[in-house]
């Protein structure tokens, strides 16, 4: 198996005898956490649980020249459809960004033959999953009056086990509440027309991180989080994924991890501080001495609003990053090789 130390997953992520809580090296053929009935300590109907169930697909991806950033949200009082292009050669920044009122979006519980997209009169971006045949594409198409603005995209990842390196997990909240991810470090290859400008991407540096989740989060949600990929000192595929969110016992559940190639190995618990707020560094560590970041923002993504019933504060900038990222066997990925995000989000929905 081509995961050091992480069991398959089970079918089902709720089966008759609860939640599968746990990492695992395969994705679960149902993450059906709508299954599970009595999430705040009460038998609750599937539409009311649904109703409080958030769930998007997210992608994070590039080359040595491009960074990629897209998602579709369902939090299902709103739903957010982004996708957004840094050109981190001539500095420059392009995409869209749509709040949608209500359920936009709907996710299967499978990552093998789920297609998702959003459509509009300028804007179209699809998202098509099949794990099984080992492959995960994103497209995308803005028009623009300005011919020079728009653009569009295919890219295509190869995500079977020889290809890419995986986790998945189920984490638990409080009141048999929980949160299930999966992410996957993927190799890549596509085409990006802007403008009259085309762009291969492909070549060993070009790779992606897909984030499939879901989770019954609180009504005030926080996370830090921060995901850097490419190239390492060794000409390996390397990445990382390093959250603190509201899950309970992150010492024995956490999503942290560091992909090499395509091997997955465990990370510890860490906090993100930000001396300077969320347009300065942040420092990233934990307390066992694998994890010694900083991430140094370099284009602002952000998300603000307030609708009264609902709220973001959300920041999500692109950038570089300094430090190493060591596994359990001692191997050491030098950070500055790396590109990537942070989060520091606040969600009230």
């Amino acid at each position: 198996m081509s995961f050091k130390g992480f069991e398959p997953a089970p079918e089902a992520l709720v089966s008759p005898a609860g939640l599968e809580l746990g990492r695992f090296g395969t994705p679960f053929g149902r993450a059906n956490l709508i299954d599970l009935e009595r999430i705040y300590g009460y038998r609750l109907p599937r539409l009311v649980r649904s109703w409080r169930l958030k769930e998007w697909q997210a992608f994070q991806f590039g080359d040595a020249r491009w960074f990629f950033f897209t998602s579709l949200y369902n939090a299902k009082t709103l739903s957010l459809a982004l996708f957004q292009a840094y050109d981190r050669e001539r500095k420059r920044r392009f995409g869209f960004q749509v709040p949608l009122p209500g359920s936009a979006f709907g996710f299967g519980q499978s990552l093998s033959g789920a297609r998702t997209a959003y459509r509009s009169r300028s804007s179209f971006l699809e998202y098509r999953c099949d794990y099984d045949a080992g492959s995960i594409a994103v497209s995308v198409q803005r028009s623009d009056r300005d011919a020079s603005a728009s653009f569009a995209g295919e890219f295509r990842f190869a995500c079977g086990p020889k290809a890419a390196a995986l986790q998945s997990v189920c984490m638990p909240l409080s009141l048999n509440r929980a949160i299930y991810s999966t992410k996957a470090l993927m190799p890549l290859e596509g085409e990006l027309v802007v403008g009259s400008e085309s762009f291969g991407i492909g070549g060993p540096a070009a790779m992606g991180v897909i984030d499939d989740h879901k989770g019954y989060y609180p009504y005030h949600m926080r996370y830090d989080w921060a995901t850097g990929f490419g190239l390492d000192q060794k000409g390996r595929r390397a990445g990382f994924n390093l959250t603190n969110n509201q899950v309970r016992d992150q010492a024995r559940h956490n999503e942290n991890c560091l992909w090499i190639n395509n091997r997955t190995w465990p990370l510890p618990p860490v906090k993100v501080t930000r001396p300077r707020g969320p347009g300065g560094e942040w420092v990233i560590q934990d307390t066992e001495g694998l994890v010694d970041l900083v991430f140094v923002p370099e284009a602002a993504n952000d998300l603000r609003f307030n609708y009264g019933v609902a709220e973001s504060d959300y920041h999500g900038p692109f950038g570089s990053f300094r430090g190493l990222v060591k596994n359990g066997d001692g191997d050491k990925v030098q950070a500055e090789l790396l590109y990537g995000a942070g989060e520091q989000k606040f969600l009230r929905v």
